[in-house]
């Protein structure tokens, strides 16, 4: 099977801001974006099934430096440390979407009677 995979990354629409939060060097910060929903998207080539997920995905801060962080008002995009890490994300999903598609070409289907007209 062949499958096509894709990533959405939401970041202009749908972002959890939380109004003041510790970061990496224990500085705490105001403004700071600490989840993006991601949509991960999995079509199976022959078939077309589709499977996906699209959570909240949280943004680690462990790494991140007051001289680093860039104020909520003044970001431009998403910052490309957090983008790497939703990426990863997306990565880790491709697995068990193909897994599920794989389950739903085998599982029993519900059907219609043959003999109920």
């Amino acid at each position: 099977m062949s499958y096509t995979h894709e990533l959405t990354i939401l970041s202009d629409s749908r972002l959890r801001v939380a109004p003041s939060k510790k970061i990496g060097d224990g500085s705490t910060q105001e403004n700071v974006v600490e989840s993006v929903v991601c949509r991960a998207k999995c079509t199976d080539d022959e078939t077309g099934e589709v499977a996906s997920t699209d959570p909240w995905v949280a943004i680690d801060l462990t790494d991140l430096t007051a001289e680093d962080f860039v104020a909520f008002d003044d970001l431009t995009g998403l910052p490309a440390r957090a983008k790497t890490q939703l990426e990863a994300w997306g990565e880790e999903q491709k697995a068990g979407l193909e897994s599920q598609l794989a389950a739903r070409a085998v599982a029993s289907k519900e059907q219609a009677a043959p003999w109920v007209a």
